[in-house]
């Protein structure tokens, strides 16, 4: 548990405003699901790496009739999720153990800010598990931190690497977009975006091609 982590836990009832707060000086999510749901109407929906379930209440938000299942490595996951919990199931598993339960695929697999914490020589395979589980004309969205060299970077390095504990490796774009090609071979891209309020968060919008 990093340091971020342990002292959230002991801030109560403002815990999530202060964790909004906190997130909010990185990315909006809000802009992030509404980017994703102008472009793809699913039905069924995965988030891989989903965290406390922050991006999950947003997509059960803007997607109002849609199943949701977000799963990660945590043993607390999903717990400041405060959308439907009747339509949004929270499991603590690999891509890989929900890969070899076969289930019925996802119109959407939502991948957004896991790659740079996951060790490069796994994260191609994150990606192929994505695309296992994404229904033929499904559509997956990969948003990442891509690597610079301002303020901002220097800040979300920091709050990656010290404050959650984790060792990041944040990718360039052409990174991001070679592991997406050896990862997703049957896929391309529909929409490329920068999500405010940085320009480092890439968004990534695929489909398989046709």
């Amino acid at each position: 548990m990093g340091i971020g982590t342990a002292v959230r836990h002991r801030l109560g009832r403002f815990e999530i405003p202060a964790a909004e707060a906190y997130r909010n000086r990185f990315i909006n999510l809000d802009d992030l699901a509404t980017t994703v749901a102008s472009l793809a109407q699913p039905k069924r929906i995965l988030e891989i790496g989903c965290g406390d379930g922050a991006f999950g209440e947003r997509l059960c938000r803007v997607y109002p009739d849609a199943e949701y299942l977000g799963i990660d490595i945590s043993p607390h996951v999903g717990r400041l999720f405060r959308g439907d919990r009747g339509r949004a199931e929270f499991r603590t598993m690999l891509s890989s153990d929900l890969v070899a339960e076969d289930p019925e695929p996802f119109d959407l697999v939502a991948i957004v800010d896991v790659l740079h914490h996951v060790p490069e020589q796994l994260r191609r395979s994150i990606l192929v598990d994505a695309g296992t589980l994404t229904a033929p004309d499904g559509t997956i969205a990969v948003k990442d931190w891509e690597r610079g060299r301002g303020l901002a970077h220097l800040m979300a390095y920091a709050a990656d690497r010290y404050v959650t504990g984790d060792k990041v490796r944040f990718p360039s774009r052409d990174e991001l977009r070679e592991l997406i090609d050896a990862g997703l071979p049957g896929f391309s891209a529909v929409c490329e975006a920068r999500i405010p309020p940085r320009r480092n968060n890439v968004l990534y919008l695929l489909r398989r091609a046709r």
